[in-house]
């Protein structure tokens, strides 16, 4: 999978995913981005360019999906710190791979308790 990890998540999910095989960019690493890029912008890029969103950032994207938008995924973390973080994306990652491979406009959400539900928008 194609991971666009948000600026509000740690550069430690880059490696995260490429040790377990994705491929992953920072939004800020990112040329036609870049740091403070405003949402909407993010999710078009992402949608274009089948990227999986990695984020924090619930509200926003969740608003800009049930616009209609179809989009390849949304993966959302709790906000958490560091190796905290790190945990709880290399525990959702490989369900969020399975969910995305069978449908698309699904985010895949855990929590702080490593809880893994998920849902569709739109």
């Amino acid at each position: 999978m194609y991971l666009l990890i948000d600026e509000c998540c740690g550069k430690a999910l880059v490696a995260v995913a490429e040790r377990l095989g994705h491929t992953a960019q920072r939004i800020q690493d990112v040329a036609a981005l870049g740091r403070g890029c405003d949402d909407r912008i993010i999710f078009e890029f992402a949608r274009k360019h089948g990227a999986v969103l990695v984020t924090i950032d619930r509200s926003d994207y969740a608003s800009l999906a049930n616009h209609g938008r179809n989009h390849p995924g949304v993966i959302l973390l709790p906000s958490a710190l560091g190796k905290d973080l790190a945990r709880l994306f290399r525990s959702v990652l490989p369900v969020a791979e399975r969910v995305f491979a069978r449908e698309r406009n699904t985010f895949v959400e855990i929590d702080a308790r490593r809880r893994i539900t998920s849902f569709r928008l739109p």
